[in-house]
């Protein structure tokens, strides 16, 4: 049971702390010639406008392995109020096949799994080290020993050779007390880093577009999120894509291309 345990728990700190090797992909987002590019802190941004709504989509930072994005803003030039959010966007390979968009409740149900299995790993690698440090001020052995002895039996003389093995176990308090301590500080440590992980992508979570009503003369924006479709994952070239915007009875269409990051 023991090193079931702690196989179990130096798996579980490798899952917390192993970096993603994974691709990550860029999109690349280019503007046809009645639209308009700019940069926003080193980031390009197309903007498509008409009389009644106006779009812009700047291209990400960068992408996750598993799911690409980017953040989308939209003003509303028209005199009645449309509904907005990833719902409102489609994007599409070239050969029309729609690639797979997530909303906000999505993310947030892979969010509550990965916090789930990050809880059970933490534990597990504690229930580990919890484990050694109560093992730590016992100690075992074993021990040889002889000895002779000579004497007389009535008036005859003896000599008498005695040999053997012996166990020993013992306990130090002092030691056992250490190692607990040091084990508590490495499971806070785990504790905290967890909780702050979590808590950043909650906040970046927050940042992911909901429908929303707007209203006639606002603005909107958010980011929307879509699955990596796996003709990119297995393309070396750059792979042409359709991202179409619905603002109300409008739509906004760019072309844009997905790739994997050479950096």
């Amino acid at each position: 049971m023991d090193r079931r345990i702690l196989a179990t728990s130096i798996f579980a700190v490798a899952f917390i702390s192993a970096p993603a090797m994974a691709a990550e992909y860029v999109l690349d987002v280019t503007a046809k010639p009645e639209q308009t590019s700019r940069f926003e802190d080193g980031r390009e941004a197309v903007d498509d406008a008409t009389p009644t709504s106006s779009v812009r989509i700047l291209e990400p930072r960068q992408q996750t392995p598993k799911q690409g994005g980017f953040r989308i803003y939209v003003v509303n030039n028209s005199g009645k109020p449309f509904n907005f959010g990833p719902e409102s966007v489609t994007v599409k390979l070239q050969d029309g096949t729609p690639v797979a968009m997530l909303t906000y409740q999505d993310l947030l149900k892979q969010e509550k799994r990965r916090e789930a299995w990050q809880a059970l790993a933490v534990s597990l690698a504690a229930a580990g080290r919890n484990m050694q440090a109560s093992q730590a001020g016992n100690s075992y052995g074993t021990a040889t020993y002889s000895g002779n002895s000579y004497g007389t039996f009535g008036s005859t003389p003896y000599t008498a050779n005695s040999y053997g093995t012996a166990t020993y176990s013992g306990y130090n308090a002092g030691a056992a007390f250490a190692a607990q301590s040091v084990a508590n500080e490495q499971n806070q440590r785990d504790l905290q880093a967890m909780q702050l992980g979590q808590a950043a992508r909650r906040e970046d979570l927050a940042q992911i577009m909901k429908m929303t009503t707007v209203d006639p003369g606002q603005a909107f924006g958010g980011i929307v999120q879509y699955m990596i479709p796996s003709t990119v994952r297995s393309s070396k070239a750059p792979v042409p894509i359709t991202i179409e915007v619905r603002t109300g009875d409008e739509v906004h269409t760019f072309q844009a291309t997905l790739s994997k990051y050479k950096g």
